[in-house]
């Protein structure tokens, strides 16, 4: 029995060693790839922020140039690496994309991205209605602001009156050039006012900027986008840049990760969301993100956990990868305790229910010659049978020290009945 103990002992530890490997898992990847737009746009330059958040923690972000949203969430659902991507979360809406795309998941809203409309100054344009025979250029196909200019045309009854340019400007300098030549007649574009495009339009003297009139109507319809008052002089105060009151819609920008990205890398992304994106800003206050709001897309588990209890604890004072592997190894320690206590309770049960089984079958068969007693069968059967569960119990083997005192008390038991029966 003793052999079986070692053997059931050795069997705990081999599955405890594999229960911690299995929880601590693979190494944090020292890399990662961050899906943005083309460079110029916010969410390049995001990405070079998010790039050097990263760094300092020892993590090399490439940063990857795609056409904007619907081209993120395409490239992520079939990412094969630890891929994040900037998308504004309306591909249900908007995108060539019907549907949540399977395996992809937020890590929830990092700031509000705001649509601007631009026409030339010399147009008599204030509203979105009075572009209709206007030719508009919003940015390649399948980028974010042609996706979202088309969607607005459209909504405004003027889609089908107005010519969407099919030769787009592709970098900040084929716009500074058109609009220096005044070659554009109207713009419409995505981006924060700080981005190089919205800063080079708003302060382009022969363009000027359009509100939305029904932001607030289309806010309410669609629940993507959020109406914003973008004020005069609030670009520039010294020029009056702009020189009159906006009226913009903005589109909620999301963080997206597959739903296999590293969870301690999802806690770094949020950190560095927190702190590039958490400040005020003309459409937010302070703290406002990143929030937990993700609209139709499943939130990360990792990121669910950041907005509940905070950033890691360790982090705080430990570099990224010691506090990283000091976590992931306490995570698995107290699984594997816990594990650990539930076996070794387990166990011994197991290990004793042979021994069990046959303490009660002497009792058994004591209690049986009690009985036979007391129908007055004759002293030497009595002792023929008790000598029979004498041999029999004598050969029990307690499994366990603990268990040793049963087995005695039954053997007390049995010598206190022979001698009873052997008493003149």
């Amino acid at each position: 029995m003793r052999s079986i103990w070692r053997w059931a002992t050795g069997l705990i530890f081999l599955v405890v060693v594999i229960v911690a490997v299995s929880l601590i898992g693979p190494a944090v990847p020292n890399e990662i790839v961050l899906l943005t737009g083309h460079e110029g746009t916010t969410f390049f330059e995001d990405g070079l922020r998010y790039q050097e958040f990263l760094g300092r923690h020892g993590v090399d972000v490439r940063l990857e140039q795609t056409g904007g949203s619907a081209e993120n969430m395409t490239r992520i659902a079939d990412a094969e690496v630890p891929t994040a991507a900037f998308a504004w979360g309306t591909v249900e809406a908007v995108s060539r994309m019907g549907e949540v795309p399977p395996g992809v998941e937020s890590l929830g809203t990092v700031y509000l991205q705001p649509l601007w409309v631009f026409a030339r100054s010399n147009l008599d344009a204030d509203q979105l209605a009075k572009l209709r025979g206007s030719r508009i250029e919003a940015g390649r196909e399948g980028t974010d602001s042609r996706l979202l200019a088309v969607f607005l045309l459209r909504e405004e009854g003027v889609g089908e009156s107005v010519i969407v340019d099919d030769n787009p400007l592709l970098t900040i300098d084929q716009v500074e050039a058109a609009v220096r030549e005044d070659r554009i007649e109207a713009l419409i574009a995505v981006g924060g006012p700080d981005s190089e495009l919205i800063d080079t339009l708003l302060r382009a003297p022969n363009m000027r900027p359009i509100s939305i009139e029904r932001a607030e109507a289309f806010s309410i319809r669609y629940p993507f986008l959020k109406p914003a008052r973008f004020p005069e002089g609030a670009h520039d105060l010294g020029a009056n840049i702009p020189d009159h009151d906006l009226q913009l819609l903005t589109a909620r920008v999301q963080l997206f990760v597959s739903d296999l990205f590293p969870p301690a890398l999802a806690d770094l992304l949020l950190q560095a969301a927190t702190e590039i994106h958490g400040a005020a800003t003309p459409f937010s206050s302070r703290g406002d993100f990143p929030s937990s709001m993700t609209g139709p897309f499943p939130l990360n588990r990792a990121a669910a956990d950041f907005y509940l209890n905070g950033p890691p604890k360790l982090q705080k004072y430990l570099p990224f990868r010691l506090a990283t592997w000091l976590d992931r190894f306490a995570a698995a320690g107290v699984a594997v305790a816990s594990a650990a206590v539930t076996l070794f309770n387990i166990l011994p049960a197991v290990l004793g229910l042979k021994f069990r089984r046959e303490i009660k079958r002497g009792y058994r068969e004591l209690q049986a010659i009690e009985r036979l007693a007391a129908a007055g069968t004759d002293r030497d059967t009595l002792l023929e049978e008790l000598g029979k569960t004498d041999r029999l119990t004598a050969g029990i083997t307690p499994p366990l020290r603990r268990l040793g005192t049963q087995w005695l008390e039954l053997r007390q038991y049995l010598h206190d009945m022979r001698d009873r029966l052997e008493a003149p």
